[in-house]
């Protein structure tokens, strides 16, 4: 085993250590699906370093580095053909809409991908032009790899979030809103009334009665507010009314959030434990927005239909994509920096070369 091999081990423990420690002390951030990623690239390589020491004649080193790479093509396109078959299963039961269009959109954009993919690999094979290739990587293959990057990356930390967050004492349960149908809740909504209702048990005993808020404004389009219909909800379930408090002029998940913390203050509940309440797929964005209010809160997650979690998902990850947008933006701009840096080195080592050689063919 070499010098590097050891090294780069070491460096990959080192980044898996750090990666699960702040995690543990701090998991509400979504910025921790890209470390895992970082984490699990620099453990591919190190595999392919340590294959490449103890077997250099075989073709282990091969399948190190290629398996991966084919893994990865085949869960893309596999993915891309799902989306496309739930978007038609999503259209079919919600109705043509652009939300309903989203899985069709992500689907049709990862097999575009692999495409891409094969096409750029030939063309930055072929290519002889440091122009075209100064074109091509910033604008067609970062661009493209920030997205699929930042999906995996997303994906893979809101399910180790999902798994792995586990309600605590609370003062309150808050349950975040998701419309209603004419002034009765949905059943994606009733799924986080119920989840709510067993938190509010779960951290319920005979010296400590925490509160339930229910939280939703009323939309132009809806007879009560959320929170009424929410809590007609509860008190139908068993949850008795003195118990529950309503917060009713929200529009937004952070105005969800604020406005539920100045009801709690309102009463008296000025640094509340809160366990925040929404379906599954909001779980993730919904933490990191607790964690940049300055709320002690867990958030827990509600089933959500099977058919209807993707697109309800991807939809948040396009929601977290944007508001990020600036070091997304940074994310590109640096590394098309980087590469264009390279190109420009790469050409003026391949100028001076010439003269080199042009002086040396004159003696």
């Amino acid at each position: 085993m070499t010098i590097t091999t050891i090294c780069f081990g070491v460096l990959t423990l080192a980044l898996w250590t750090v990666t699960v420690t702040r995690i543990v002390r701090e998991p509400r951030r979504t910025s921790y699906g890209m470390a895992i990623i970082g984490c699990t690239t620099a453990t591919w390589v190190f595999i392919v370093l340590l294959c490449a020491a103890l077997s250099p004649e075989s073709d282990l080193t091969d399948i190190a580095v290629f398996g991966p790479v084919m893994l990865v093509l085949v869960v893309l396109f596999a993915t891309g053909v799902y989306l496309l078959f739930n978007a038609v299963v999503v259209v079919r039961r919600e109705g043509l809409r652009v939300a309903t269009l989203v899985p069709a959109a992500f689907g049709l954009f990862l097999l575009a991908v692999l495409a891409a993919t094969v096409a750029t690999g030939i063309a930055l094979a072929t290519v002889d032009s440091y122009l075209t290739i100064a074109l091509l990587v910033p604008f067609v293959v970062i661009p493209i790899a920030i997205v699929v990057i930042t999906l995996g990356g997303y994906t893979a930390y809101a399910a180790v979030y999902g798994r792995f967050s586990r309600p605590a004492p609370s003062d309150a349960v808050i349950v975040l809103g998701a419309g209603l149908s004419g002034d009765s809740v949905t059943p994606l909504l009733g799924a986080r009334i119920d989840r709510g209702i067993e938190m509010l048990d779960a951290a319920t005993d005979p010296s400590h009665e925490p509160l339930l808020l229910m939280s939703g404004g009323k939309g132009d389009d809806e007879v009560v507010s959320e929170a009424e219909a929410m809590a007609r909800y509860a008190v139908d379930a068993g949850v008795d009314e003195n118990r529950i408090v309503r917060e009713d002029t929200s529009t937004t998940t952070e105005e969800n959030l604020v406005n539920s913390r100045a009801v709690l203050a309102g009463i008296g509940c000025a640094a509340p434990k809160l366990t925040v309440v929404t379906s599954d797929f909001h779980v993730l964005r919904t933490a990191s927005l607790t964690r940049g209010l300055g709320l002690d809160a867990t958030v827990v997650g509600a089933p959500t239909a099977a058919y209807y979690l993707p697109a309800a998902f991807l939809r948040e990850y396009t929601a977290c994509l944007v508001h990020y947008r600036r070091a997304n933006i940074a994310v590109w701009a640096g590394a098309s920096c980087l590469v264009w840096a390279l190109l420009a080195l790469v050409w003026y080592l391949a100028g001076m070369q010439t003269e080199v050689v042009d002086a040396m063919s004159v003696y």
